[in-house]
Parts: C-alpha cells; sequence; structure tokens
C-alpha cells in the first residue's frame, strides 16, 4: 500500500480493512446464519426428496444444519455400500466444522452423499449428525463405515448402526506409525501396505514378521488397533475394499476455498459440486 498508493498501514489496519471489504461483498456472518431457515426451505421445495434438518439451541442459536440432496439419495442405488466419513475445519469468521459423508460409484467417481456444517466435531454432534445419515439412507446389507481413528465417530456409527464393520483408514494408520515409531520408514511404507492388502492370512502373516523384524514396536501398534479394521483378509464386507478415506481429502481440496465462506454460500457451494 505505501510503494503503490502511499498510504502507510500497521497490520492491523491492513486486516481490518479486509475485513469491512469481505463484509462488504459477502454480508454479514450473523446475517447468514440467520438467513439459514428460508434457504433450507427453498432447498427442500427445490430437491424434493431431500432431507435437510436445522438444530438450534434452547436459546435458538445455531448448533448444526445436515443436508443430504434427494439426488445424492438415488445415488446411492447405485454405489458401493461404502460410507466414508471426516470432519474437516472451516476458515470463516464463525469457524466451526464441515462434516461429510461420501462413497464411489461403479465408476470410482465420488458421490458426497451429505454434508453438515457443526459447532464442534464431538460425540454429540456425530451422534446427531449418524442419525440424520440414517433416516436419510437407511441400513443396508453389507454396508460398512471408513474412517480415520476419530474415537467420536467410532462411538457414533457403533450406537447407530449396531454391528455395522467400521474400518480405519489404512492411510491414517500409516501416517500414525511414522509419526510414532521413528525407524525404517522407507522399508516399513511400502511392506506395510502390502500387509494391508494381502489376500491370505499367510501372506499377512509373512509380512507381519517382517514388519517385526524392523521394528517389533510397529507389529504390536498394528496388533492393537486389531487387524479386523486395517486388513483386507480379515474384512467382513467392502469387497471392492476402499479402505483409504482419501475420498474425503479430495473432496476436501475441492472445497478449500468455500470453507472460507460464510455458511449458506458453503452450502450453495455443495449443491453446485453435486450438479457437476
Amino acid at each position: 500500500m505505501l510503494s503503490e498508493h502511499g498510504v502507510n498501514l500497521t497490520y492491523m489496519q491492513a486486516w481490518r480493512a479486509k475485513e469491512k471489504a469481505l463484509e462488504f461483498l459477502r454480508g454479514h456472518p450473523a446475517d447468514s446464519y440467520s438467513r439459514l431457515p428460508s434457504y433450507l426451505y427453498i432447498l427442500e421445495k427445490t430437491y424434493l426428496g431431500s432431507i435437510v434438518k436445522l438444530q438450534k439451541t434452547e436459546d435458538d442459536y445455531f448448533l448444526y444444519v445436515f443436508v443430504a440432496l434427494s439426488t445424492s439419495i438415488k445415488g446411492w442405488e447405485h454405489c458401493r455400500l461404502v460410507v466414508v466419513v471426516d470432519g474437516t475445519f472451516l476458515n470463516s469468521a464463525y469457524r466451526g466444522i464441515m462434516l461429510t459423508t461420501s462413497t464411489m460409484d461403479a465408476t470410482s467417481s465420488i458421490l458426497p452423499l451429505a454434508y453438515a456444517v457443526v459447532d464442534l466435531e464431538n460425540d454429540t454432534s456425530w451422534r446427531w449428525i449418524f442419525e440424520q445419515f440414517k433416516h436419510a439412507y437407511g441400513e443396508k446389507l453389507n454396508m460398512c463405515v471408513v474412517s480415520d481413528q476419530n474415537e467420536s465417530i467410532l462411538k457414533a456409527a457403533s450406537t447407530i448402526y449396531t454391528g455395522m464393520p467400521h474400518y480405519a483408514c489404512v492411510w491414517h494408520i500409516w501416517t500414525n506409525v511414522r509419526s510414532k515409531f521413528k525407524k525404517g520408514h522407507l522399508m516399513l511404507s511400502e511392506l506395510y501396505f502390502f500387509t494391508a492388502r494381502s489376500y491370505t492370512l499367510d501372506e499377512l502373516n509373512e509380512r507381519m514378521s517382517k514388519i517385526e523384524e524392523i521394528d517389533t514396536h510397529v507389529k504390536a501398534y498394528l496388533h492393537d488397533i486389531s487387524y479386523h479394521k486395517w486388513s483386507r483378509v480379515y474384512a467382513t464386507v467392502n469387497q471392492t475394499w476402499t479402505m483409504k478415506s482419501n475420498i474425503t481429502e479430495s473432496l476436501n481440496a475441492v472445497t478449500k476455498d468455500a470453507r472460507q465462506q460464510l455458511v449458506v454460500q458453503l452450502l450453495k457451494y455443495m449443491r453446485t459440486l453435486l450438479e457437476r
């Protein structure tokens, strides 16, 4: 500003000017939340068969919003019975978390099934999300969930979908291994993913023995997680073996800029994303 316009600003002055400019372009953040009921009403009337829910506190403050569009609900009939769930931070004025559930169709294209905005990612919010998801999509034989090892997701899924298999994302497990254990990363990386993809118990046991030779603590860590959570050979469902939740990482990358927008603009962006 000083070199181009001859105006000397402090950091805080520049930041406040930026915030005022964004407010002028997007509107005030509080106004966006107040417009939610009317936006959701129009959404329901436009996309008949959609499941839309707004949850407020007793004092009429925003808590959660959930959207499962009818186009996704119909598309679910032709997709893999794998529900990949994740949460990612919003970068708008009031922060919050966007929670998503996604799957893959027969051509391995990503289909967002439902999206939500919540104040916090915890047991209560995830339970509420799974309740709305079950209302929208029901429960099917051989259906499963894939996520990171977030305890709130594990609790909510097992409570709402009793007995449904819940798999841990193999990539998130590897990230934890890499941060917790310091030796043999180059050798362990390829070996670990081969182990997770093993088709027979003999293959799995042989590769786990090799992991033990590199670092006994890594073998113990993988054992404690439970082979049923991350190995193909122990999987009871999920024959297509979507064991990585990186489809949510792809979705997070696409929504990076939108997550800086106000809540209504974010929801509008998610709707247009599904129409592409």
